[in-house]
Parts: structure tokens; C-alpha cells; sequence
């Protein structure tokens, strides 16, 4: 299932390949697909290389709809995708550097993310950023999803 762009003409894949046997609901398709909403209630940052889009990053403030942050005042860190030709670049931790930037300047108290259980590569990005593995954080939704939580005090 891909997730269509018409405005800009950008597909991307929300299929996971780094975990085999890995299958979204359609309600996470139609969260994914639902950025007029996202831009509504945070803000998205869009990287560009020769006016291709080729990922994105969405930072949600303390008390806005779609903070998950479990840590009083803190920005919540969501939806990290990097389109996969694009991958060994560094481009994750560009946006990752973007959004502390962001999370300071709007004087966030930390940054809560959470990570699919099991996404052992995503988790070592986060913890070489400086987050660490918070389990105050964690949501358990089985059988769709098992998440860990992981913050950043700024």
C-alpha cells in the first residue's frame, strides 16, 4: 500500500522491510496519510534534494493534539521517514538535529519518541542521538503493536 502525494506527485512505501511479517492496520495507513492534520497540530519538517522530497520529521508541542510526550512539557517526536534511496546518508540524523533544534527553541523540557518493539537499527539511532530507553514510555497495543519509549531530557 503506498501513500499518494497528487499535489506533489511523491509516492512513498509504508510497507517495513527491516521487519519481515510486519503489517499496519489501516487505521496507521490513514494516520500516516493524514498530513493536512498533522500540519495542523505540529510542525513537519520536509528535507528537499533537487526538489525531490526525501523525508520528513513531525514535532508535536507540549499540550497540542497528537503529543504523545509522557514527560510534563515535553515535545513529542514522531513519523522519522527517510525515502529508502536516499538511505547511508545521514539524513535521519539531520532531521533528528533539526528537531532538537526545534524542541529548544520551544523551550521543551525533553523529546519522547516511541519505537516499534523489536526495530533494533531505528533504536541505536535514537541512543547514539542521546535519547534513552524509557519505559514510562512504553505502549503496549497487542496484537497490532508493541512500542518502546525513549526521551531526551533537555
Amino acid at each position: 500500500m503506498d501513500a499518494d502525494y497528487p499535489a506533489k506527485g511523491v509516492k512513498f512505501a509504508c510497507r517495513n522491510t527491516k521487519l519481515p511479517g510486519v503489517v499496519s492496520s489501516p487505521e496507521r495507513y490513514a494516520d500516516l496519510r493524514n498530513q493536512a492534520q498533522k500540519r495542523v497540530d505540529a510542525t513537519v519538517l520536509v528535507g528537499e534534494i533537487d526538489g525531490r522530497l526525501v523525508g520528513a520529521i513531525t514535532m508535536y508541542r507540549w499540550g497540542t493534539p497528537g503529543n504523545e510526550a509522557w514527560i510534563h512539557g515535553g515535545s513529542g517526536l514522531r513519523y522519522l521517514a527517510v525515502d529508502p534511496k536516499f538511505a547511508g546518508r545521514g539524513l535521519s540524523s539531520f532531521f533528528i538535529d533539526e528537531a532538537k533544534k526545534l524542541a529548544f527553541a520551544w523551550r521543551a523540557s525533553a523529546i519522547c519518541l516511541r519505537v516499534r518493539h523489536g526495530a533494533i537499527g531505528v533504536q541505536k539511532l535514537y541512543l547514539r542521538h542521546g535519547w534513552k530507553r524509557d519505559e514510562d514510555g512504553d505502549l503496549d497495543l497487542r496484537p497490532e503493536i508493541l512500542l518502546d519509549g525513549f526521551s531526551l531530557l533537555l
